[in-house]
């Protein structure tokens, strides 16, 4: 599993507070995810979560999909989305169980 925390932008944490991001390849999901969450103690986990994206099986197959769902909240490298396909190629994808549905 790869995963890259990013930096949030300006406005974003003006709006939300201070904001953990995320974004990477699960191989056993063989989907990319991609998490912001507020970095606030005092709220539960449901209150955290602005963004999580990539929770079920082959749900985001292109990088570029994990990373504009991000682009509000974050500062995009250039060369995100080659990593994140670079992450992909190296970690594999794992085939899905027949019990999943």
């Amino acid at each position: 599993m790869s995963r890259h925390e990013l930096d949030p932008l300006a406005q974003a944490a003006s709006t939300h507070g201070a904001l953990s991001i995320a974004i990477g390849w699960d191989p056993p999901l063989n989907s990319y995810f991609a998490i912001v969450q507020r970095e606030d103690d005092d709220l539960d986990d449901d209150d955290r979560d602005l963004l999580w994206i990539g929770t079920r099986y082959g749900e985001i197959v292109e990088p570029d999909t994990a990373i504009d769902a991000i682009r509000p909240f974050s500062t995009i490298p250039d060369d995100l989305a080659a990593t994140l396909g670079a992450d992909r190629l190296c970690e594999g994808g794992r085939p899905r169980a027949p019990w999943i549905r």
